[in-house]
C-alpha cells in the first residue's frame, strides 16, 4: 500500500556531522575512458549498499562527501556515488553513441556507461556486501536509477527505490523545461536559508564553491535536457518489478510539478508497490540542498517499518 507523509522539519534541530570516512576515487574502468570521481562512504557496521544517483551538475567535493556521511549514517548503508558522464569536473563528453540515444529521449546507455563506473567504485572501494542494496536519486539521477535497475538487481538483491524529485515524468519543450528550472532556481535561498543555523553546513557550502565544478558542453547539455523534457521515468518504472519506492517532492516544485508527481504516485499504487510519497512544504527542487531535510527525509525514504494501517 502507498501512503502519504507531509513532512515537517525543524531547521534549528541539533545537525551534528557525523565522523565516517569516506573515500575519494578518481575512477577509469578502461585504459581508453575518460576519468570520473566517486565517493564511498562505509559506516562502522554496514548492512548493505546504497548506489546514490546525484543530481544534475553535481560536483562530488565537500558538500557531496558530508551527504555521503549523513546518508551512510541513517541507513547503516555503505553509499556508493559516481560523477554523472557528461558532468564530472574532468569535464569529458558523453561518448556520441550514447548521446545519439539521448537524443530520441532514451537513458539505456546512459546508465551503462554510469553502471561500468560504479562497477570500478564497487572494486576500488572494495564494497562486497551486496545482500541488501538501496537506490536512491535525485532529480537527473532518479532516470539513471530507474534505467540501471535491471542491472543492479543482479548485483544484489534490491530493497527499495528511492527517487527524489523525479523530473522525466511528464512530457514539455525544452523552453518550458529550462523556464521551469529557472523557476526552482529563483527559490534556492528559501532552501540554503534552512542550514543557517549550522555553522559547519555553512562552512563546508563554501569550501565547495572554490572546488573544481562541471560544465556539460551544449550538445551534451541538450542530450540530457530532451532526457529530462521526456515522460522516460514514468514509463520505465510501468515495465520494473519493485519491491518498494519511495517518492519525495517539494511543494513548491516546478520541475516536479505536483499534477505530474501525483500521475506517477497512481502508476505505481496500480501495480501494487507499496511505499510513502512525501511532500515537503514550502521548498522547491532543491530540498535536496537542504541538510535538516536530506537528514529528516532519508530516514522516511529508507524506512522499511509497515506502512500506517487505514482509517
Amino acid at each position: 500500500m502507498r501512503y502519504p507523509v507531509t513532512l515537517t522539519l525543524d531547521g534549528r534541530a541539533p545537525l551534528r556531522r557525523p565522523a565516517i570516512p569516506v573515500r575519494r576515487l578518481t575512477l577509469r574502468p578502461e585504459p581508453h575512458m575518460p576519468p570520473l570521481a566517486a565517493l564511498v562512504g562505509t559506516p562502522p557496521e554496514s548492512r548493505g549498499v546504497l548506489v546514490y544517483f546525484p543530481g544534475f551538475g553535481t560536483p562530488l567535493g565537500e558538500w557531496e562527501v558530508a551527504k555521503c556521511q549523513f546518508l551512510a549514517e541513517a541507513t547503516s548503508l555503505t553509499v556508493v556515488i559516481t560523477e554523472i558522464p557528461g558532468m564530472s569536473r574532468f569535464r569529458d563528453p558523453i561518448p556520441a553513441a550514447v548521446r545519439r540515444d539521448m537524443l530520441r529521449h532514451r537513458s539505456e546507455s546512459w546508465a551503462e556507461l554510469n553502471l561500468r563506473y560504479l562497477a570500478a567504485a564497487f572494486e576500488a572501494g572494495e564494497v562486497r556486501n551486496t545482500e541488501v542494496m538501496q537506490v536512491l536519486g535525485y532529480s537527473t539521477g532518479c532516470s539513471l536509477a530507474a534505467a540501471a535497475l535491471p542491472v543492479l538487481a543482479q548485483w544484489g538483491p534490491i530493497e527499495g527505490l528511492n527517487l527524489v524529485e523525479p523530473v522525466a515524468i511528464t512530457r514539455r519543450s525544452l523552453t518550458t523545461l529550462q523556464a521551469d528550472n529557472l523557476a526552482d532556481w529563483v527559490r534556492l535561498p528559501w532552501v540554503h536559508a534552512t542550514n543557517r543555523h549550522h555553522d559547519w553546513v555553512v562552512h563546508t557550502r563554501r569550501r565547495q564553491a572554490i572546488e573544481p565544478g562541471v560544465q556539460p558542453s551544449p550538445v551534451d547539455l541538450v542530450a540530457i535536457a530532451l532526457v529530462l523534457a521526456s515522460e522516460e521515468l514514468l514509463g520505465r518504472l510501468e515495465g520494473i518489478e519493485l519491491e518498494r519506492c519511495a517518492l519525495a517532492r517539494g511543494e513548491r516544485s516546478s520541475l516536479c510539478r505536483r499534477g505530474d508527481f501525483e500521475k506517477l504516485d497512481a502508476s505505481l499504487a496500480a501495480s501494487g508497490v507499496p511505499g510513502p510519497t512525501i511532500t515537503i512544504p514550502k521548498l522547491g527542487h532543491q530540498l535536496w540542498h537542504s541538510f535538516p531535510t536530506l537528514v529528516g527525509l532519508v530516514d522516511h525514504l529508507v524506512d522499511v517499518r509497515p506502512a500506517p494501517a487505514e482509517g
